[in-house]
């Protein structure tokens, strides 16, 4: 029988805006409560607030200190905010209580992100001493090994647990592939947190506005300090229509569509945009693209764009009246939102491109083209969005910031998705980038991850030398570091697939992905 938590569990999914005033209140009336402490925690690690999950998960902590999960919350919060001294120190103390695959890896990854190299070496060789090799942890630990050994100078030791690492991948590649990417991206380099935030987003994209190469983006106001600035655009601005949105929402979480400005102005905490009224649109209906990005070196920065993507549609008929623009369901496009809704349409069969309100963005180019658009500078228009994007956060420092905080191989690749509206002239628009985007779901959404996901794996693991390497270059990879990190960036461009290269980083030949 489902309890309480289970109920508010489930709030904190679909509508963590509503959860969190009543987990406050559940709180202030039962301070003492374990549970309750917990799922305020969990309701701000959702949004991606580590400050104040952190401050939650402490007090549950305190009020169950043998409970090792929060610990592991608190060591990750910590270092989500790039803490990793304090993040170190706590997963430290787990291990004292009760030594755990997650608090043993952290410490490793831990030390090796704080430059002390043998102390990393250590931990991680006691962890991967005691750990079954069908451990879910296990690929995961023994690429990271591989990469600590490389940056250690050792990079002929490092094959050997490349290749365990590689030998498990190949026993089950989606299961193995999957994990990668959640690992790499929960553990980021933890600037990257900022762009999901549409607050922190906009700022930037404003700092950006008017440059070459800029991504094309609509007029954004962070309320309240925007508020003069959004009353003056909407007085020059007649009769326009905006979108408000929660600056740390996610799933289409307390979006609105309105004309009337006045009603948006006077509210705090919230993002508001000109909503683009000129969509294009597939039998009437609204749709946004889902395009996923890698960035997987930053100094050099080499960083792609992936050809194929995910389109989710809205379930209502587009419709611009007062009324309709009252309807979420007309104007608002995340799947998430309308589970509930009766004409959701979500095929079951993965070969179905274009049934439904789930495409992949193959078939939604197909539809433009049958409908007499330029689908090439469609491509072009997404791919200058994409090197926008990466160019924005180049001049932002974020990769920069990146190449100092740590050994370079401390970091795994970075996946991010950027959510782009269409219009109706085929002009990509950027709306938002997601941190931690859903990975799972339809089987169309399975099939196209599933490619994408072993991809960034095999990109990211492979062999610095192989059997037809000859003994003398074997020896000057082994000794020099920049023909190490060539090898390796030869290997991820051989490998890349549907990746297109948005950096000129380039490399020359390749290098075989299996002995």
């Amino acid at each position: 029988m489902p309890t309480l938590a289970d109920d508010l569990r489930y709030l904190i999914d679909r509508d963590h805006q509503t959860a969190r005033p009543l987990l406050h209140d559940l709180v202030a009336r039962l301070p003492n409560s374990v549970e309750a402490r917990r799922l305020l925690g969990e309701s701000y690690q959702r949004s991606f607030d580590a400050a104040h999950a952190l401050e939650h998960y402490r007090a549950a902590h305190l009020l169950e200190p043998e409970n090792l999960l929060f610990r592991e919350r608190m060591g990750l919060c910590t270092t989500e905010m790039g803490d990793y001294e304090a993040a170190l120190a706590i997963y430290r103390d787990a291990i004292s209580l009760a030594p755990t695959e997650v608090s043993g890896s952290m410490t490793a990854l831990l030390l090796h992100r704080l430059g002390r190299i043998e102390e990393s070496l250590m931990a991680y060789a006691q962890s991967l001493a005691d750990m079954k090799r069908d451990h879910v942890e296990a690929p995961y630990m023994l690429r990271a090994m591989a990469m600590l050994l490389r940056d250690a100078g050792a990079p002929l030791a490092a094959e050997r647990f490349m290749n365990e690492a590689i030998q498990l991948y190949v026993r089950n590649p989606t299961h193995v592939a999957y994990y990668f990417v959640m690992c790499d991206n929960s553990v980021c380099f933890h600037e990257w947190i900022r762009f999901a935030h549409k607050s922190e987003l906009a700022r930037a994209l404003a700092r950006r506005r008017g440059k070459p190469g800029a991504p094309r983006y609509p007029e954004s106001f962070v309320l309240p300090e925007d508020r003069a600035a959004l009353l003056d655009y909407a007085a020059r601005e007649s009769g326009a229509s905006y979108i408000a949105k929660p600056p740390r929402g996610s799933g289409g979480q307390g979006i609105s569509v309105t004309r009337d400005v006045h009603a948006l102005a006077d509210r705090m905490d919230v993002v508001v945009q000109r909503y683009i009224e000129r969509p294009y649109l597939v039998d009437g209906r609204k749709a946004h693209v889902r395009l996923y990005g890698l960035v997987t070196s930053v100094a050099p920065l080499r960083a792609y764009l992936y050809r194929e993507g995910i389109v989710r549609f809205a379930p209502d008929l587009y419709d611009l009246s007062d009324a309709g623009l009252a309807n979420v369901h007309a104007h608002v496009t995340n799947t998430a939102l309308h589970l509930d809704h009766p004409t959701l349409e979500v095929s079951e069969d993965p070969a179905q491109e274009n049934v439904g309100h789930v495409w992949t963005l193959g078939a939604y180019l197909k539809r433009m083209k049958a409908d007499g658009r330029d689908i090439r500078a469609v491509r072009r228009g997404l791919r200058e969005l994409g090197k926008g994007f990466v160019d924005m956060l180049c001049a932002d420092g974020l990769f920069e910031r990146q190449a100092r905080a740590a050994p370079r191989r401390a970091f795994g690749f970075k996946m991010f998705v950027l959510d782009v509206l269409i219009d109706a002239d085929a002009r990509p628009w950027l709306i938002e980038m997601q941190h931690m985007p859903a990975l799972r779901g339809s089987p169309l959404v399975e099939r196209v991850n599933a490619a994408l996901l072993k991809t960034i794996f095999e990109m990211s693991c492979g062999y610095a030398f192989d059997d037809a390497m000859p003994a003398d270059k074997i020896g000057a990879v082994a000794k020099d570091g920049s023909a190490l990190a060539q090898r390796e960036a030869e290997h991820e461009f051989a490998n890349r697939g549907l990746f297109e290269p948005l950096t000129r980083a380039g490399v020359t030949g390749s290098a075989r992905s299996s002995r």
